[in-house]
C-alpha cells in the first residue's frame, strides 16, 4: 500500500551539543507527532542552509558561543536553547531539560509560528512591491482590471485569463460604460478594444489620459488590427501597452504583470497609498 504524501510543512531541526540521551527523546517525539501541524525532520548535516531550526545545549563547554553563532546566521528566534536555567547568566534558556520532552514540540512550533509569519509578511510585501497586491485602507487587495470590450465571449476569455495571473476584474460592453465605472471605483488596469460601437479605443484611451484622475492607470488596447499605422495610433492615443488577438496566456501575463509593477512604482513614489 502506497501512503500518502504528508501535505504539511516541513522543517527541520538540528542539535548542537545535545546529549545522546535527549537526541532520541527527540526522535520520539518527532516521530509520533502525526497530528501537529508541521513535520519535523531531524537534519544529519549541519552545514549552511542544510536545517531551518537549531537546538543548542547551553551547559555543555562552548555551547553559548555556538548558540551566539547561530543566531547571526539564522533567521531571527530560530536557536533554541536548552539548560537548566542554574546560571544567572543564562536566565533565558528557551528550554529546560527537566521538561525536554513536554515542551519541546510546542516549542518547535513557537519558533515555526513566527517564522510563517515573518515568511508570508515578506512574500506580501514582494507583492506589493510587484504590483500584484494593491495595499487600499489598512488592507491588502488583488489588483483590479476593467475589460472593454462589446464581445460577451471576449468579456469571458479574458476574466477567466486575468483571474488566472491574479487579478480581479469587471467587464462592460462599450467605453461610455468605461467611463462611468472609473469614475466611480479604482482600477489598477484597463484592457480595451478598439472597434467599439459608441467610441473605439483610441478614443477612450484619449479620454482616460486627458482625465487628471485617471491618467496614471495602465491601458492596454487588444485588437485584431497590427499595421505600423494602428501601433502608431495607439501610441499616439497614450496607451500603455498594445497586443495583437489572439493574445497568447504568457503575452497577456508579462504585459500585465510589467504594466502593474511600473504603476506601484509610480504610486509609491506619488506616496498614493501606504498601509497606514
Amino acid at each position: 500500500m502506497v501512503q500518502a504524501s504528508d501535505p504539511r510543512p516541513e522543517f527541520r531541526v538540528a542539535v548542537f551539543g545535545l546529549a545522546t540521551k535527549f537526541q532520541r527523546l527527540l526522535e520520539i517525539v518527532l516521530r509520533h507527532a502525526r497530528h501537529n501541524r508541521y513535520r519535523y525532520s531531524l537534519s544529519t548535516t549541519r552545514g549552511p542552509g542544510e536545517f531551518d531550526i537549531a537546538l543548542v545545549d547551553m551547559t555543555v563547554a562552548g555551547g553559548p558561543e555556538v548558540a551566539n553563532t547561530l543566531r547571526r546566521v539564522l533567521e531571527e528566534d530560530a536557536v533554541l536553547r536548552v539548560g537548566r536555567r542554574a546560571d544567572p547568566q543564562r536566565p533565558v534558556d528557551d528550554l529546560l531539560q527537566s521538561n525536554f520532552v513536554a515542551q519541546v514540540l510546542f516549542a518547535l512550533n513557537r519558533v515555526v509560528d513566527a517564522l510563517v509569519e515573518r515568511r508570508r509578511d515578506a512574500e506580501a510585501a514582494q507583492a506589493v512591491e510587484d504590483g500584484l497586491m494593491v495595499p487600499e485602507h489598512g488592507e491588502r487587495r488583488r489588483p483590479r482590471a476593467l475589460i472593454v470590450d462589446d464581445s460577451p465571449t471576449v468579456r469571458r476569455q479574458l476574466s477567466l485569463a486575468l483571474h488566472q495571473i491574479g487579478l480581479d476584474s469587471e467587464a462592460v460592453a462599450s467605453a461610455r460604460e468605461a467611463l462611468e465605472v472609473l469614475a466611480m471605483r479604482r482600477y489598477e488596469l484597463v484592457l480595451a478594444d478598439v472597434v467599439m460601437p459608441d467610441m473605439d479605443g483610441y478614443r477612450l484611451t484619449r479620454t482616460i489620459k486627458r482625465n487628471r484622475a485617471l491618467r496614471g492607470i495602465p491601458v492596454v488596447i487588444l485588437t485584431s488590427r497590427s499595421s505600423p499605422f494602428d501601433l502608431a495610433r495607439g501610441a499616439l492615443a497614450g496607451c500603455n501597452s498594445y497586443l495583437v488577438k489572439p493574445v497568447s496566456m504568457q503575452a497577456l501575463r508579462d504585459t500585465v504583470q510589467r504594466q502593474l509593477r511600473k504603476l506601484a512604482r509610480r504610486r509609491r513614489a506619488d506616496g498614493d497609498y501606504s498601509f497606514a
